[in-house]
């Protein structure tokens, strides 16, 4: 795979032009600044990650604000990929609907996932027995800045918290794929068991109120209860009383209930009938002197007028006490005759219950059979969760033998793949020996209980520093473009945005052997980022024509990438 072309539709930045072997896109100061850093070149690389269908959510071109760059612009990108030409447009506005073309013919895709997949097939076709994802297999060849460099495996920005995948590792190196996911696989379903258990104890603890290791003993108990008052039913059911008096206590059970609700309801009746205790009472002499006052004579004739209302209302009065109290005595009435007939059922019931009763048990059968059915059903609860639980742990015990089985393969299909892998350890020496000047350094590849699956382990002289770390990442990735037999698999491209952050010495070595002693082929391509200012001053060095010629793109705080200055949203 080999970039030609990024540009955009309408044109919004300059042309970006690449060829094969180095391209150097470099921040250089001018007139206006001393300063290089912000001026678009790991912006040039989002676009030209966002080109080749990088997830939007991650991508910072997402982040650049509307004024300053229209979403319905086209980021396009050339490439040539198994002899074939392709072009990539895609914008923000449409990123989930990329357009391909392929030899002149326009697709639009209706998500990313498809286009992904058509590319995937185009980059190793069925023939070639490789399994893995387009965005899969780029995800370690054009590192993410913000990645910090500090893991082989850890290739995006830090923040995302992305999950370490080594299957472009493993496919590159050659050792099975298949086995690596199928771990993965186990590994998945062994979080879900686990998962589930886990419910299934908080339940079992919601119920009993207690710990789970507790509670599996109230099962026993609780069945032995259960037990007895099925026997105690089926003992009851089977004495020849039982048939005969059975219907007549639920009967007698219902009638009495609809009786004290009866009662209830008219005893709250009656209380509300209780006529009023104080009558109003009207001083009709201080009514008769007010109106005296206004005029002679009038005062004495509201009184007598007065007197006659009163006297009518008395006898009003009087008539509703005597419509209350007669209506409060029908009631006490119907009151005494349901107690009375209560009792009388109550009597019945108990005689009926001396026939069904068992030593002291089953008083009330509404209740016992109530109570059978609330245990059964708690008994039937907790069985179905402990049945389940022990079904769980048998499968995940079954589920850890398949994966220590299948651990053991996949260090089988590493221990096989021991050429290739000593052949791309000499590799690893031989630029380690060149820029380090020794062969102090080694490389293994083993497999590890923890969820990682695979440990892939570079050492190289001084390791731990913060510089040492990105050297290496620098060593093992072009090491993996480069070896004859890692480079069978490789795409051939790879970018390293802003990796160099390193001591002059190994950046004057590691720059070296870029220009002039890495073996890339026709068909491979690097595309490296970083400042003038950390190399103006090996101009001296022969080597330092090479990369001047290198340069495809370089970048001032005047003359931007974006040709604007902005703040991410």
């Amino acid at each position: 795979m080999q970039i030609k072309r990024l540009y955009t539709d309408p044109p919004t930045i300059d042309p970006i032009d690449f060829t094969a072997g180095v391209n150097l896109i470099l921040g250089e100061s001018d007139d206006t600044s001393s300063k290089n850093n912000g001026v678009g070149k790991s912006l040039c690389i989002e676009f030209l990650n966002f080109g080749l269908l990088k997830q939007k959510s991650h991508s910072r071109v997402d982040k650049i604000p509307k004024g300053n760059f229209d979403p319905a612009t086209f980021i396009c990108l050339d490439f040539e990929l198994q002899g074939e030409r392709f072009t990539i447009k895609r914008s923000i506005e449409e990123s989930e609907w990329p357009r391909i073309k392929v030899n002149g013919v326009e697709t639009i895709y209706a998500k990313v996932q498809d286009a992904t997949n058509f590319l995937a097939e185009k980059m190793f076709p069925a023939s070639s027995g490789v399994s893995i994802g387009f965005r899969e297999i780029l995800g370690p060849l054009i590192r993410d800045e913000r990645s910090e460099f500090k893991s082989l495996v850890s290739a995006f920005d830090t923040k995302l918290r992305i999950p370490d995948n080594y299957a472009p590792h493993l496919m590159l190196l050659g050792i099975d794929l298949d086995i690596y996911l199928l771990i993965k696989s186990i590994l998945k379903q062994l979080d879900m068991f686990m998962a589930e258990e886990n419910r299934i104890k908080e339940n079992v603890e919601l119920v009993r109120q207690k710990k789970f290791s507790e509670a599996r003993s109230d099962l026993n108990a609780l069945d032995e209860e259960v037990a007895k008052i099925q026997m105690s039913i089926q003992a009851l059911e089977s004495a020849p009383a039982f048939d005969i008096v059975k219907g007549e206590v639920l009967e007698l059970e219902e009638k009495i209930a609809e009786l004290r609700l009866r009662k209830e309801i008219l005893t709250k009746r009656s209380s509300s009938l209780a006529p009023i205790a104080v009558e109003p009472t009207v001083d009709r002499n201080e009514i008769r002197d007010f109106y005296n006052q206004l005029r002679a004579g009038l005062g004495t004739n509201i009184e007598r007028e007065l007197d006659e209302v009163m006297s009518f209302k008395s006898k009003i009065e009087q008539f509703q006490r005597h419509l209350l109290a007669e209506k409060s005595k029908v009631i006490d009435v119907e009151i005494k005759a349901i107690s009375k007939q209560i009792g009388e059922l109550d009597k019945r019931y108990g005689k009926l219950l001396g026939v069904l009763d068992q030593e002291g048990q089953l008083r009330n059968l509404r209740q016992t059979f109530a109570s059978y059915q609330a245990k059964s059903e708690e008994l039937g609860q907790l069985k179905s969760f402990f049945s389940r639980y022990d079904q769980l742990a048998f499968e995940r015990q079954t589920k850890k033998s398949e994966l220590e089985a299948e651990r053991l393969r996949l260090q089988g299909s590493i221990l096989a793949a021991k050429d290739r892998l000593q052949s791309f350890e000499r590799t690893i020496l031989d630029i380690h020996q060149f820029i380090q000047g020794s062969r102090k350094a080694s490389f293994e590849v083993n497999t590890t209980p923890r969820k990682s699956i695979i440990d892939i382990v570079l050492r190289i002289d001084d390791d731990g520093s913060h510089s040492v770390e990105r050297e290496k990442v620098f060593i093992y990735d072009l090491a993996l473009m480069l070896d004859n037999f890692t480079r069978a698999r490789h795409p051939g491209l790879l970018v390293h945005d802003n990796i160099f952050d390193v001591d002059n010495d190994t950046l004057q070595k590691s720059l070296e052997y870029l220009l002039t002693r890495a073996p890339f082929e026709e068909d491979q391509q690097y595309i490296l980022t970083m400042n003038i200012d950390r190399v103006e001053h090996f101009s001296d060095e022969a080597w330092y024509s090479e990369l001047e010629q290198s340069v495809v793109a370089s970048f001032t705080k005047s003359r931007r990438f974006l040709k604007t200055h902005y703040q991410e949203t």
